[in-house]
């Protein structure tokens, strides 16, 4: 597999055509809006992100999301930086709803867990252990897997500074063999992923420059990994957030009802329950 990518196929004139927007999303697994979700709403929570870097001394008083850099992703307490990024204003604004609503067709739950991410540049440096490998978020997330992840920027991204790549039309093969992955890490434990031969030579990466505003949508099995930052001249800063989201009427598992702080870093429950290899029956 070489990391070469296709575009994203912009979405956005879909949403209107609900049979338009299902064949999309079936076929390809993904949907890429553009503009969909209020800029404004956006930069308040890249704001928010920034204060929390500026509060617990990652950055210097005074800096702005323009001037933002830090030294290291890993130096930062996430759980801390939590108490910062008010997601859910963003997540359960009644414009974003609207959005979600019109992906899925029905009414929706968001997940009460979400990923924040703070990624410096690492240009000339080994590859981040932070990174996720290749993977799907139905290996970690359930019992059902009717949900969609929706990931956004909150400052604008480049090939440079990275985001996430998405194997287009993987998921139509279901869920694949996750095996421990040395190189990446996450609160010290291996992460699992996807082995090179589970991923066929025809399995295209699509990954494409995204502005704030702009959300990429995928299925639980879709196949995808992170595209480090490695920005120069200038170097820039990754800032996304993730979440997930199912219909409002299935059922609602732990990590769909659980905030990440309370359940990232417990290797017995939910997500880190299957990094660590731990058994449970939590979901």
């Amino acid at each position: 597999m070489t990391d070469t990518f296709s575009d994203y196929v912009d979405c956005t004139p879909l949403l209107d055509d609900r049979e338009a927007l299902d064949r999309f999303y079936d076929e390809h697994g993904y949907l890429y809006l553009r503009g969909a979700l209020d800029r404004e709403l956006v930069r308040t929570a890249a704001e928010q992100m920034l204060e929390g870097l500026i509060a617990l001394g990652h950055a210097a008083p005074g800096t702005t999301l323009d001037t933002l850099t830090i030294e290291s992703f890993e130096a930062v307490d996430e759980v801390a930086m939590h108490d910062y990024v008010k997601y859910d204003d963003l997540w359960n604004h009644p414009s974003t709803l609207k959005v979600w609503e019109k992906v899925f067709g029905e009414p929706v739950f968001v997940f009460k867990s979400t990923t924040i991410r703070y990624y410096p540049s690492a240009a000339g440096s080994a590859e981040p252990s932070f990174l996720t490998p290749l993977h799907q978020d139905g290996f970690y997330i359930g019992p059902n897997k009717d949900f969609r992840t929706a990931w956004l920027p909150l400052l604008a991204t480049t090939r440079g500074i990275g985001g996430v790549a998405i194997a287009d039309g993987s998921h139509k093969k279901g869920p694949r063999e996750h095996v421990v992955t040395e190189n990446f890490r996450r609160f010290g434990h291996a992460v699992r992923g996807i082995p090179a031969e589970e991923f066929g030579a025809d399995e295209q990466l699509l990954f494409s420059p995204m502005e704030p505003g702009d959300v990429l949508i995928f299925h639980a099995f879709m196949c995808h990994k992170s595209i480090p930052n490695v920005s120069v001249n200038p170097a820039g800063m990754r800032m996304s957030m993730d979440t997930r989201i199912q219909p409002a009427s299935s059922h609602r598992g732990f990590n769909a009802l659980t905030p990440w702080p309370e359940s990232a870093k417990d290797s017995s429950k939910g997500i880190m329950s299957k990094i660590t290899g731990t058994p449970t029956t939590t979901e």
